[in-house]
């Protein structure tokens, strides 16, 4: 049993400069574009608020620019390969939205009649 954990332990050392390995050129843009994701769904997060405090034809038009404007986002990282753990963090993250914003299939990112007719 002491072998084989010494083995585990020895393959473990021997990956571990793998996963410390900084982004590759790829997911950067991923990454920037996880950046905008977040600052795009707390911004659709707040218009949602707003429009539940006060329902105007105002706050609903807010309401579905800010969460087109995360779904163009989600649309994007969801399309791009991730390399690195962070990038599949981030395509995680879009995911997330997803499931709890719309379905994928009824939805497309620049659609505005659709987003008014579930609102």
């Amino acid at each position: 049993m002491f072998c084989r954990v010494e083995r585990l332990e020895a393959r473990r050392k021997r990956y571990a400069p793998v996963a410390k390995a900084p982004p590759r050129a790829l997911d950067l843009a991923l990454l920037a574009d996880g950046a905008a994701f977040e600052r795009a769904w707390a911004k659709e997060v707040s218009a949602l608020i707003a429009l539940k405090r006060q329902d105007t034809p105002e706050a609903r038009f807010v309401a579905r620019r800010a969460r087109a404007a995360t779904a163009r986002l989600a649309s994007r990282i969801e399309a791009t390969r991730a390399a690195t753990l962070a990038g599949l963090n981030v395509k995680a993250r879009a995911l997330l939205w997803r499931r709890n914003g719309e379905p994928p299939e009824k939805i497309g990112p620049d659609d505005d009649r659709a987003i008014q007719t579930q609102h």
